[in-house]
């Protein structure tokens, strides 16, 4: 009985001691742990708790090219889509926008109209790169003029050839601590420091080009024309590397530049009359993004072209396809404080 009041003493300084270190405001080592950054400071700086209120003028496509045997021309059927004005929001991985395309803007309407609906996600976080794409086209014209119509002056115009387009990319930002995506392409950081890392990831897609007749003109190939292919089926999955770096002068103006080079398992499929061409094999594809820009603590000025690319072999005439998807965006952002943390962080418009 007489050691009673000393076991409790010590239980009392052992429990005592136990919550002042689990408790946030003491200065133990789990709060200076919680306070710590994710990342060096002295090479970005995040601004992923804050609003970023953008404006951008975009342009995006989604087209293929066809490469014959020797002796036949080359062929494409690009898009003809005029530039789109767009306004977006951003909070954390949250991201909502809406863009309405600028026809007076239309190029040439001898090229018919291309009807396009496109749902994008890219998420640029700290340690991963995310981008999820559907994309679904119609109305294309023939490149070069000329080709495939008896005035050489028209164009060749399919607005019943459809492209569609769905699949995702993930990667792994392996130097997420010097190196931010996020601060050329999304606006929610802002890299001070010149740095670039290694990424690994992944990606899968599956694309559907089709049209109501055969895609090459007769007088382009009577053989191909005469077999009606007029179907092309692609699915490729498999892993990736690549490489971004981003060249900072004078802490504000930067330079971006990233590739990733995936290696696919690639399924094919050709239809045609009487034709069902099934093509198994491994691939290469890519993804390229560029930007350029000038930032600061409470906006940003980003000049930026994302594009991927696949290329395979068709099985019944020996023609190459080439499928390539992308835009060109140019956008002013503004990063807005919600609270009086963020208004701390992100402080006034200085270096």
């Amino acid at each position: 009985m007489n050691r009673n009041p000393y076991l409790l003493l010590v239980s009392l300084l052992i429990f005592g001691g136990a919550s002042a270190q689990q408790n946030p405001g003491a200065p133990g080592k789990a709060a200076a742990q919680t306070l710590a950054p994710d990342h060096d400071t002295t090479y970005y700086r995040s601004f992923s708790g804050t609003i970023i209120a953008r404006t951008y003028l975009s342009r995006s496509y989604l087209q293929f090219k066809m490469e014959p045997p020797a002796g036949i021309a080359l062929m494409s059927y690009p898009v003809n889509k005029p530039l789109s004005l767009g306004v977006g929001l951003t909070y954390k991985s949250f991201s909502f926008s809406f863009s309405k395309g600028l026809n007076f803007l239309q190029s040439n309407k001898d090229k018919g109209e291309t009807k396009s609906t496109d749902l994008q996600m890219h998420l640029y976080k700290r340690k991963w790169t995310i981008d999820l794409v559907a994309s679904f086209y119609r109305g294309y014209y023939l490149n070069p003029r000329g080709l495939g119509v008896e005035d050489n002056h028209d164009y060749y115009v399919r607005p019943d050839v459809k492209i569609k387009m769905i699949g995702s990319s993930v990667h792994r930002v392996l130097n997420s601590k010097r190196f931010c995506y996020g601060a050329g392409l999304s606006q929610n950081a802002w890299q001070q420091r010149s740095a670039g890392s290694f990424l690994l990831g992944g990606k899968a897609f599956y694309i559907t080009i089709s049209g109501d007749s055969s895609f090459v003109p007769y007088s382009v190939d009577s053989n191909y024309y005469k077999s009606n292919i007029h179907k092309l089926h692609v699915f490729e999955i498999g892993p990736g590397i690549g490489y971004a770096y981003t060249l900072v002068l004078q802490k504000h103006y930067f330079l971006l530049g990233s590739f990733e080079e995936n290696f696919n398992f690639r399924l094919s499929h050709e239809t045609g009359n009487g034709i069902g061409a099934t093509k198994v094999g491994f691939s290469a594809n890519y993804m390229l993004r560029l930007a350029a820009g000038y930032n600061t603590n409470r906006w940003g000025l980003t000049l930026a072209w994302l594009t991927t690319g696949t290329k395979l072999q068709g099985k019944e005439f020996d023609y190459k396809y080439t499928i390539t998807a992308g835009n060109y965006r140019l956008v002013y952002a503004r990063r807005l404080a919600i609270n009086r943390k963020m208004k701390n962080i992100i402080g006034p418009d200085v270096d």
